[in-house]
């Protein structure tokens, strides 16, 4: 079953970075048992004596958990989405997340000098959730033999970013909800006859600190970067011409124009479309750099928006009302 609450728009988005649909980065495996499990699904499990199906990062008891991921190339990326993983033991095929939040740290969470660049470790950035087609399971002849068990489906849930960040490291931190009674419990890389996969984190509400997280080794956590690789200083300057904070929003939302001046007689043109193409709000002749667009009657859900100087589209992106 699949429960999605964003559908792109071509129309509206055509010739937008933000419209990217691609890959660009994946921190890892987690299927080491292709169509092995049962109903032929993908199996990620327990091997080589590791004991933990999978790691508490509930937003209801305030732990979160930590991955690191770095830009290398020189134009840095931006990010349209991210896929994270999660389960809740007992779910069945129907997903019962309901949320994601996010911090995207210039650094490790656990450093003092380390500063959030987007999100607020808050608000629920998730636009899709739906079963992965994986199940998380013991070792074969254990507890939860990968060809017998289905008690852990794995659910893909995507959050929105839309975003340009320069090279370098950054570390994301994220927190998962679901309406089931157990977890969300995040499952780790997993790669046959390999127990030390990454450098992940665990936040522990209780110590308020930062623990790293092994298990027969130290472990790191499966997640997809969907977005572009940009290459010029010119198309990085193009895709970070607006920014639009918070997105998703809740009543409000701030835009920001950047870089850009006004000719004489010129202004700003904010216009947002709901998935059909339909004109739901427009904001004509804005002088200002920054201003803010109200919620009002729109209803939650994702929308998208064109702002424009002049006769030119500055960016076309994704807005979510939540």
């Amino acid at each position: 079953m699949r429960k999605t609450l964003l559908t792109l728009l071509a129309v509206v988005l055509a010739g937008s970075v933000a419209s990217a649909q691609t890959v660009i980065y994946e921190n890892g495996p987690q299927v080491i048992f292709a169509g092995g499990g049962v109903g032929g699904a993908d199996v990620s499990h327990l091997h080589d004596g590791q004991t933990s199906y999978g790691t508490g990062h509930q937003q209801l008891n305030g732990y979160r958990i930590a991955d690191d991921v770095v830009i290398s190339s020189t134009g840095g990326w931006y990010v349209d989405s991210i896929a994270f993983y999660a389960y809740q033991t007992g779910s069945g095929l129907v997903s019962t997340i309901t949320g994601v939040n996010i911090n995207i740290w210039d650094g490790s969470p656990d450093d003092p000098n380390s500063t959030v660049v987007f999100g607020d470790g808050v608000s629920n950035f998730m636009i899709e959730t739906d079963w992965s087609g994986i199940y998380r399971t013991g070792d074969f002849g254990g507890a939860c033999d990968p060809t017998t068990c289905d008690a852990r489906p794995i659910m893909r849930n995507v959050i929105t970013v839309g975003m340009m960040f320069p090279a370098g490291t950054y570390w994301l931190d994220w927190q998962t909800d679901g309406s089931g009674a157990s977890g969300p419990w995040a499952p780790p890389i997993n790669i046959a006859g390999v127990t030390t996969t990454g450098n992940a984190l665990q936040y522990d509400p209780a110590a308020t600190a930062w623990n790293a997280l092994t298990d027969v080794g130290p472990v790191g956590f499966p997640f997809q970067v969907v977005g572009t690789i940009l290459t010029g200083i010119n198309e990085a300057n193009i895709n970070n011409a607006v920014t639009v904070f918070p997105n998703p929003m809740a009543t409000n939302t701030t835009v920001t124009v950047n870089n850009q001046n006004l000719a004489p007689g010129e202004t700003y043109t904010f216009v947002m479309y709901d998935i059909l193409g339909n004109v739901v709000r427009e904001m004509q002749n804005i002088t200002d750099k920054q201003f803010t667009v109200e919620r009002g009657s729109l209803t939650q859900g994702a929308y998208f928006y064109d702002m424009k100087k002049g006769n030119e589209s500055l960016k076309k992106g994704k807005l979510i009302v939540r």
